[in-house]
């Protein structure tokens, strides 16, 4: 399957000439973290004995880059768009050796660059964070899920991209920046983790459609909690409890890693315990802890149609193993080169399939 790729820098598309000159490009994209690219290109001397090429002819800092990638015939999907943070330059004197690499990340790192305490009376978490990514004017686009009440009194501290994590964390949300339709535009996110069914299609380890190569799977038994928090209610005083088990969680169609007798209990930490009422921050943090099961891999190159990018859910086909079922990707590394495009993933899930049931039989049928 042919692979092509393109960069933008500015709203301008790189050149033919621009596109030979790139060496690699690496884009880790991992979930809650700023999303990085780093594109190395050659540079080399002129009959004078002048540098030509240099990283500043085509960006400067807080320029803007994206960078896009095409299986076959589908459509290009965008894997990062952002400011330039970085310019490095690596000068030698042997021929074919010097290099120039450009450093992008996405946008949330520029709701990154200003601290500043604010006060907010009877707002909703949800339309707060709304407030924030609307201060960035490359975030054009927004997918916020509303949250339900207002809260008498919050308190901002730190940066709009700190805030709105917090917010997130609270109703067990993920507060994110993916890349827009269209060069230099960003989608600010705020929602909780997909758990529905996969529209990408499924990554085979065994059989026909194989895909997917060293698959490691991970399972930290230590890592599920039923979650117990308590907070003193301000307004008449009271103790106000709540707790929360992995048990309670909708699974993506999967069963607990860890019988309940056996899963730990700990207590919401107090930086953690915010609001009077700890039922959605102790649900959150149960939830967190839930993705004890993850999964490291590499997609054959060519035998996947798909491109893949967190926060996505995909169906993996393990043959008639628990592992079998679906899975939330959490991390994937792209690397781009003239000759070759791969991609290495780690995706996450919160229990096993039941293989003595239908579940598996079922999952399997869907792909033979």
């Amino acid at each position: 399957m042919a692979t092509s790729f393109r960069v933008y820098f500015g709203s301008t598309s790189a050149t033919e000439e621009e596109l030979g000159r790139i060496e690699r490009i690496v884009v880790a994209q991992e979930m809650e973290m700023a999303w990085q690219a780093e594109i190395r290109m050659s540079l080399c001397l002129d009959d004078a004995g002048h540098w030509r090429h240099l990283p500043a002819e085509l960006a400067q800092p807080f320029s803007r880059v994206r960078v896009e990638i095409r299986k076959g015939n589908g459509p290009f999907t965008a894997l990062i768009d952002g400011p330039v943070t970085g310019l490095k330059t690596a000068l030698a004197s042997a021929p074919g050796t010097s290099v120039a690499e450009i450093v992008v990340r996405d946008d949330s790192v520029l709701l990154n660059r200003e601290e500043s305490t604010e006060i907010f009376e009877e707002r909703r978490d949800s339309d707060l964070a709304d407030e924030m990514f609307r201060r960035v004017a490359t975030v054009t686009g927004r997918d916020i899920l509303s949250t339900a009440s207002t809260v008498p009194v919050t308190v901002k501290r730190g940066t709009p991209i700190q805030f709105i994590r917090e917010l997130a964390a609270v109703h067990g949300y993920l507060a994110y920046v993916l890349p827009g339709p269209e060069a230099g535009q960003s989608v600010g996110c705020f929602r909780p983790p997909p758990d529905e069914e996969p529209t990408l299609p499924p990554l085979v380890l065994l059989g026909p459609g194989h895909s997917l190569e060293d698959a490691e799977f991970n399972d930290d038994s230590e890592g599920p909690e039923t979650t117990r928090g308590r907070s003193l209610r301000i307004s008449d005083q009271q103790v106000v409890s709540a707790e929360r088990s992995v048990q309670d969680e909708r699974l993506l169609r999967a069963l607990p890693t860890v019988p309940e007798s056996s899963t730990a209990l700990r207590d919401l930490p107090p930086e953690k315990s915010t609001r009077e009422d700890p039922e959605a921050e102790v649900t959150a943090q149960a939830r967190r802890a839930s993705y004890s099961l993850t999964l490291d891999a590499r997609v054959e190159p060519g035998c996947y149609d798909a491109v893949l990018t967190p926060y996505r859910t995909v169906s993996v086909q393990a043959g008639d193993t628990p592992y079998s079922g679906t899975w939330l990707l959490h991390r994937v590394t792209h690397t781009i080169t003239p000759s070759a495009y791969t991609e290495e993933i780690q995706a996450r899930r919160q229990g096993l399939s039941d293989v003595a049931g239908g579940e598996l039989a079922s999952l399997v049928s869907e792909v033979f």
